[in-house]
């Protein structure tokens, strides 16, 4: 094994460093991932069942209109899309892995449901004054890279009809130290991250300059392979939120704390803050 490649990739990355892997298209990760994605009772991948159909209720507590023309980004196997489609609006949803969408095609088509998928990266969204309302759900805006950040929004407003909504949940600023990932060691025979044996090294680190947490994961295989991943999780007060989206002509921004149920779990509860934006 050569520990002098393990000590220089398990050194502080720089700041917005990418990993030499991508998580979300890996076939065997991918397949981890739907299944995370599927489990109703834990929110590794989603969120539970419970906590998507209260969530799904709260948007649309959010708009007086019946029926709408919903974008759904992010949107995994469409666990959001099939309860907005059920109420009755037209829904289209947007993902980057090929076997969520896969999977909630299927889906749609056995449930009979209005739900249009598109397997692309959102980041290259080109619609244009089509949608009621725009959800990115379950901290993907986090995830954004600040330049990424610029597209994407102006894209979604872009995309929105004159006073459609963009609705997004975020990590707040509060228990943030708390929310930076401990160091751990993992040996496995086969896991989430291979098929076969493998040793993950795991650290967390906060750059409070740029309000971001990092998610630093080395993954060794068999004949000293191996793969990093890096994710990248900012998380935003209220005043800096409301001047990125004003800065996109958003308009009428408001947030809402404690929609989600208090737990142990720093990103749920008092720690997301969900954020409602209007195309003037």
């Amino acid at each position: 094994m050569n520990f002098s490649l393990i000590k220089e990739l398990t050194d502080r990355p720089k700041l917005y460093d990418k990993g030499t892997s991508v998580m979300w298209t890996d076939p065997y990760i991918s397949k981890q991932l739907l299944e995370l994605h599927l489990n109703p009772e834990n929110d590794a991948a989603s969120r539970s069942k419970e906590k998507i159909e209260n969530i799904s209720n709260w948007i649309l507590r959010q708009s007086d209109k019946p029926k709408m023309k919903i974008l759904d980004l992010g949107c995994g196997p469409g666990l959001y899309a099939e309860l907005l489609a059920k109420k009755g609006h037209i829904v289209t949803g947007v993902d980057f892995s090929e076997n969520s969408i896969r999977y909630a095609t299927t889906q749609a088509k056995e449930k009979q449901l209005d739900i249009d998928y598109i397997h692309q990266n959102y980041l290259n969204l080109d619609f244009d004054s089509q949608f009621d309302l725009v959800i990115l759900i379950y901290l993907d805006f986090c995830v954004l890279l600040p330049q990424e950040r610029e597209k994407v929004l102006a894209n979604i407003y872009r995309s929105l009809k004159k006073g459609g909504k963009f609705i997004f949940d975020v990590v707040n600023e509060k228990n943030i130290t708390k929310k930076t990932l401990s160091k751990v060691w993992e040996v496995q025979k086969n896991g989430f991250w291979k098929p076969a044996p493998y040793i993950a090294l795991t650290n967390g680190y906060h750059y409070p300059e740029a309000k971001v947490l990092a998610e630093h994961h080395i993954v060794i295989g068999e004949n000293d392979n191996v793969d990093t991943y890096i994710f990248w999780n900012h998380y935003y007060e209220k005043d800096h939120m409301v001047s990125i989206l004003e800065s996109k002509g958003f308009t009428n921004i408001k947030n809402h704390e404690n929609v989600l149920p208090d737990s142990n779990d720093f990103w749920n509860g008092e720690n997301i803050t969900f954020y409602v934006a209007e195309k003037e």
